[in-house]
């Protein structure tokens, strides 16, 4: 669907009149607001950010085909070699087969979907500012902000080009109103720009309060800020993206920022926590500067590493000697945290276990483990800054200072700056398993090959059909 058909059908919802309730997001009820006080209020402010991140959660989104299902495929982290395997032909980069055209389109309409709601928020929230108590308003709009750039920079990293090869190219739109006119394509450095410079409104708003909470009795809305876009995840995304567009001096920075302050707000998992029979921290939750809550996680999972099996054997696996080699451990990853305690074993491969549910108990004690999408991870931030650092050998403590908490040996930090890329990877691959991120690491170096495919990697989708043809692309 063409952007400016989804912004169409989005005002046609708010301006309908005499009908009642309208659904503004169609995830949960909690986002069925009354038209006409939809934006009046905190309260229609609140749930229509909240609507956001549902949408997100979404299984066409991170709650499944982003995360754990194609994005991962994509970027070979699973055995589908037989020709009826659902993502079959993704894995082989043919974006013009049927099923994986439908998964590319859906991020399409759906991320630009989320971006109309955020655009509709940050229109409309500076009118009425006085409505607002404490510091909800910056709060909120901050989010907002964060969410824009968060989904332009995502859909960018998927359907621009690598940005080692070309960053003039007219690649998506940056789109900042909620309007139905058609929002010219920009090159990935236009992009980019814009990205930075509304993240930097978003960092200030959101730095005003930089508290971590999770139960928050006083304001419910600020709960568990873990799951909102808070001011750490700004940091993080920022190191992200100037990462991707070859400024290391300023991702390093920014990282920084994250790093000097870990020990206050981000504690690495314990062995206790992350090895327990009850209540089982799989995700490392604490660890998350930015996750979603998906209330269908179970069904999103079960239905690939469970439930969803042929002959016994779930859809979402790979051989048992591929993970061993994963997490190497004839070389020492017998004792790593990741391997040991998120697969299980099936047959002659391992699932992934890391969102299964059970095991959490309904005790609101352990809320804060159920129903998590890590999004951005503190350990994206030590990786950043091993690959940015002024020295291989600072560089190397950074990748140590996860490696140790994950229970493995520490790196020599002799090791040549070619070694210490090389070990970057193998970490990126062993913690983001089932998150999709590793297919963007591909393709920021534009590497020729995609560990685990002799095929060439297609790093561009393409756009929609109906992009093309009605949006003049």
């Amino acid at each position: 669907m063409r952007i400016n058909t989804i912004y169409l059908l989005m005002v046609s919802l708010l301006l309908t009149a005499g009908t009642g309730c309208k659904k503004w997001l169609d995830v949960n009820p909690k986002t069925e607001i009354r038209e006409g006080i939809l934006l009046q209020d905190e309260i229609g402010f609140k749930d229509a950010i909240t609507g956001v991140y549902q949408l997100l959660g979404s299984g066409s989104l991170y709650g499944q085909q982003m995360t754990m299902g194609f994005m991962d495929a994509i970027a070979q982290r699973y055995s589908v070699s037989s020709s009826s395997h659902v993502f079959y032909q993704a894995a082989r980069f043919n974006y013009e087969d049927a099923k994986t055209k439908a998964y590319i389109d859906n991020f399409w309409t759906g991320m630009y979907e989320a971006i109309a709601n955020t655009n509709n928020v940050i229109g409309q929230i500076d009118d009425v500012q006085p409505v607002f108590s404490g510091n909800n308003y910056n709060q909120i709009k901050g989010e907002a902000l964060a969410l824009r750039v968060f989904l332009h920079f995502d859909l960018l990293r998927m359907f621009g080009p690598s940005p080692a090869v070309d960053m003039e190219t007219p690649a998506i739109p940056y789109v900042t109103s909620f309007d139905v006119s058609v929002s010219p394509l920009l090159s990935s450095a236009a992009v980019m720009d814009s990205c930075l410079k509304d993240l930097a409104e978003a960092g200030q708003l959101l730095s005003i309060d930089k508290s971590i909470k999770e139960r928050y009795p006083q304001e419910p809305f600020l709960s568990f800020t873990r799951n909102h876009f808070n001011y750490w995840a700004v940091k993080d995304l920022e190191a992200r993206i100037l990462l991707y567009r070859g400024d290391k001096t300023g991702a390093f920075a920014a990282a920084k920022v994250v790093i000097d302050n870990q020990p206050e707000y981000f504690p690495f998992v314990s062995l206790a926590a992350a090895s327990a029979d009850d209540n089982p921290d799989r995700l490392y939750a604490r660890e998350h500067l930015f996750s979603l809550y998906d209330y269908k996680l179970k069904q999103h999972t079960e239905a690939y590493t469970k439930s969803g099996a042929v002959n016994g054997i779930p859809i979402l696996v790979h051989s048992t000697g591929n993970i061993k080699s994963l997490y190497e451990t004839a070389d020492g990853g017998s004792s790593d945290i990741r391997f040991v305690y998120l697969f299980e074993p099936a047959g002659n491969s391992f699932a992934s276990k890391k969102y299964w549910q059970d095991k959490i108990s309904s005790n609101s004690g352990f809320d804060y483990l159920r129903n998590l999408i890590p999004i951005i991870r503190l350990s994206e931030i030590y990786y950043i800054s091993a690959e940015c650092a002024p020295s291989t050998e600072e560089g190397v403590a950074f990748l140590n200072a996860v490696r140790a908490n994950r229970g493995l040996a520490d790196l020599n930090t002799t090791i040549s700056a070619a070694n210490l890329q090389t070990e970057i990877l193998k970490e990126y691959k062993k913690e983001t398993y089932a998150e999709g991120q590793l297919f963007f690491y591909f393709k920021r170096k534009n590497a020729a090959k995609v560990d685990g495919s002799s095929l060439t990697p297609k790093y561009a989708f393409p756009l929609p059909d109906n992009e093309v043809e009605f949006g003049n692309r």
